[in-house]
């Protein structure tokens, strides 16, 4: 999420999954906005900088800061984002066939079944993992997952330490939007069911790759833990 505004030059960045389709969602006309998809309108701002069509977010914020902008970054705890993020694969996994597939499919199955389903998604994006994996370059695992470089799911927090930024955990993100940019905040959208959630974690917890996920985890934690300090 990338959300810009140009008199008051201020940026506000996540990787998703933080409640930043509530901040889009209230954010008043004087702001260009995109959740996860490319950062076109920086072309119309910016239009002898940026080329027409796709614009990576990432890079669009790093001009944004060389131009003295302020910046402001929305996080959240590392473990409940990944729970999050494997909620978002295995619904977006079957969209196409189910109007709702948490709730037609997941949420009516057993907790065994889930766990195996899981397991079943990691087994079924393995490929040999690159000796420079960015999380943990001694981790003796041959292997790495494709869900691991999901939008919502990736570790990403290491990619912030360039920035002079401000940091909001997406818990006080109504507080943020309150008392910061004087606005109201909306209601919240996609918002996900807590017993099943609550489930997923303890599903995850269960898969015989949880040994990986904990390991993949630590250093988003740890940077997660120094960024709120």
């Amino acid at each position: 999420m990338l959300a810009v505004n140009t008199d008051k030059k201020i940026a506000i960045y996540s990787l998703g999954k933080t409640g930043t389709t509530t901040l889009i969602d209230t954010l008043p006309e004087d702001w260009h906005t995109t959740g996860e998809i490319s950062a076109d309108f920086m072309h119309t701002l910016f239009p002898n900088v940026f080329e027409p069509g796709y614009v990576d977010q990432y890079n669009a914020l790093q001009y944004l800061y060389s131009n003295n902008y302020n910046i402001t970054v929305v996080i959240r705890q590392p473990w409940k984002r990944y729970v999050s993020g494997v909620k978002e694969v295995l619904q977006d996994s079957l969209s196409t066939l189910y109007s709702d597939p948490i709730n037609e499919v997941y949420a009516t199955v057993t907790d065994e079944v889930l766990t195996k389903s899981i397991d079943r998604m990691f087994y079924l994006s393995e490929f040999t993992r690159q000796k420079d994996f960015e999380f943990d370059k001694d981790f003796p695992y041959p292997s790495d997952f494709a869900i691991h470089h999901n939008y919502h799911i990736r570790n990403w927090l290491h990619t912030i330490h360039e920035f002079d930024a401000t940091i909001i955990d997406c818990t006080n993100l109504n507080d943020y939007i309150t008392n910061w940019l004087g606005s109201t905040p909306a209601p919240r959208t996609n918002v996900s069911d807590p017993a099943f959630i609550k489930r997923l974690d303890t599903c995850i917890k269960n898969t015989e790759i949880y040994f990986y996920i904990e390991r993949y985890l630590q250093s988003e934690i740890s940077t997660y833990q120094n960024l709120i300090r």
